[in-house]
């Protein structure tokens, strides 16, 4: 744990009370730094991509290969009013606050490359992290009812309605891969693939868990909830300024996360031959996230009522079927 590592250093020149505090601002200094910038480097890897599927530059001005674009558009954003008086004030600004805070969490229970590259370590962070992703409905929601607009209340039900059916998914998933490594813990299941990745037993279940886990963070083209066409930006319609960052920056924290978990689920993680770890998790996730990119770019987005039934009718029986089959390779 980085923690550990940090406060080994500081207790060896400060004495013991006062060595935790000053372990615990570097450690939340480091985690702000890590956690700010990768949300916008990935986000400018998005808009250059999207540039190039489109035959055109995207940005090029601010920063060296417009690299500054997404801090001057996060600047513009924190000088942005917002005048409507209709809303609920506790919902309206608490839920952007506690769907960013959940995000960056993720990133603070998940190794960044390595055994031990994580700032806090618990037991299960696995179950950790499916948890912070499943509260979205009850966040979405609260967002819809708090801005007192109808298309915004229309698409948080969508939204809760959306996640709802393939969280079922996700969890099965979950617990497939948990079956098959015997742990709930990112760095034993990492262990688990030190001869043959989990890809090569269960190539479906990793369809489904990228495809569920676009579905759960909205990436398009499962972005129903939020469709411009129908509902003028759905559950989102009402915010603008620093509270649309805070959803924009924990967007692309959960399309990280979601690629990073792919590679400790299903690639390996970490393992590989030599080279250093923390370099093959870096070139595994990358491959990862330009696929889950992709599919913004490239696919028409679906109705509500089809996006729900291919959730209920083929991925949840796919992952079923999936679990038993694990089992019963468990067992055999």
């Amino acid at each position: 744990m980085i923690f550990s590592y940090v406060y080994s250093i500081v207790s060896a020149f400060v004495f013991s009370p006062l060595s935790y505090i000053i372990s615990f601002i570097i450690i939340a200094i480091l985690a702000v730094i890590v956690t700010a910038l990768i949300p916008v480097f990935i986000g400018w890897v998005d808009r250059k991509y999207a540039a190039r599927i489109e035959s055109r530059y995207g940005p090029v001005y601010v920063g060296p290969f417009g690299l500054l674009q997404n801090f001057a558009d996060l600047t513009k954003m924190l000088g942005k009013r917002f005048i409507s008086t209709n809303v609920d004030w506790l919902s309206f600004n608490f839920t952007p606050i506690a769907l960013a805070t959940a995000s960056f969490a993720m990133l603070l229970i998940i190794p960044l490359g390595g055994p031990g590259l994580e700032f806090i370590s618990i037991p299960y962070s696995l179950l950790f992290i499916y948890t912070l992703l499943a509260i979205s409905p009850l966040l979405l929601l609260v967002a819809g009812w708090g801005e007192n607009n109808k298309y915004a209340l229309i698409g948080g039900f969508r939204g809760a309605a959306q996640i709802i059916s393939y969280e079922l998914a996700l969890i099965v998933v979950l617990s497939s891969v948990a079956l098959l490594s015997g742990s709930y813990s990112i760095t034993s299941i990492v262990s688990g693939q030190s001869s043959i990745w989990y890809a090569a037993y269960l190539p479906i279940t990793m369809v489904v868990f990228i495809i569920a886990g676009l579905a759960i963070i909205e990436r398009e083209p499962f972005d129903v909830p939020e469709a411009s066409q129908e509902l003028q930006a759905g559950w989102k319609v009402e915010y603008s300024g620093i509270r649309y960052g805070f959803f924009l920056i924990g967007d692309y924290v959960r399309v990280t996360v979601i690629a990073m978990l792919v590679t400790y689920l299903f690639l390996g993680g970490w393992n590989g031959p030599f080279i250093s770890g923390v370099i093959w998790f870096i070139i595994k996730t990358a491959i990862v996230l330009m696929i889950i990119l992709t599919p913004r770019w490239v696919l028409g987005r679906p109705r509500i009522d089809q996006l729900i039934k291919f959730g209920w009718n083929w991925l949840l029986p796919l992952a079923v079927l999936n679990l038993i089959l694990v089992e019963l390779l468990v067992v055999l």
